[in-house]
């Protein structure tokens, strides 16, 4: 089935075995995702680029996730605001996020608050984080987004990140021809809410 080859990688203990598993059978997805989104993201122009996680610094722990970064710069993405689809032991996530890397974040928390209502009305699929490296979404409420985006002004650490959280019995996550497609509309959504 479709999503074991997803999720099977993350029951492999070892650090060099389950990074070899990431690579034969997550990263070939995650490129198919990269056919798919980069179209979406630079139909008007080409800014976006693809980041496939390496995972280059792992020795010791093995990674308890993977995935791949559409960013605008050519040397990384983690300085500005980017979309992720990445893969945790127990589900599929898709995120707009806006991280701690960012440096000026006073733009982007003026971005955030300007299309505060368009963001709303992804409800009720879409979530919302304030850390990309736990699996703690919340529902994705006006108060719980006005918080966010407040603390993200004032807590270095703090990030914002909006959008879907497939667990890994969705059944859409047993075909993948719909699990690109959840991954493409979701990005649709997002970036016509953020691009423009």
């Amino acid at each position: 089935m479709f999503k074991d080859q997803l999720f099977s990688a993350f029951q492999e203990e070892g650090v060099e075995e389950r990074l070899m598993l990431i690579r034969n059978r997550i990263d070939p997805f995650f490129e198919d995702v990269e056919k798919s989104v980069l179209p979406i993201l630079n139909a008007e122009s080409p800014q976006y680029h693809a980041f496939i996680a390496k995972h280059a610094r792992r020795h010791r722990n093995p990674p308890p996730n993977t995935w791949v970064a559409f960013g605008k710069r050519t040397r990384g993405y983690k300085m500005v605001p980017h979309y992720e689809v990445g893969i945790w032991c127990d589900q599929l996530f898709i995120w707009l996020a806006c991280e701690v890397n960012i440096l000026d974040r006073s733009q982007i928390i003026q971005m955030l608050t300007h299309k505060k209502s368009q963001f709303l009305e992804l409800r009720p699929l879409f979530y919302l984080s304030t850390n990309h490296m736990l699996k703690e979404e919340t529902p994705l409420i006006d108060d719980a987004f006005s918080k966010a985006v407040l603390n993200y002004g004032e807590k270095r650490q703090t990030e914002v990140l909006i959008g879907r959280v497939l667990g890994k019995d969705d059944p859409i996550l047993e075909d993948k021809k719909r699990t690109l497609r959840a991954i493409t509309d979701t990005i649709i959504q997002l970036s016509t809410i953020w691009d423009k």
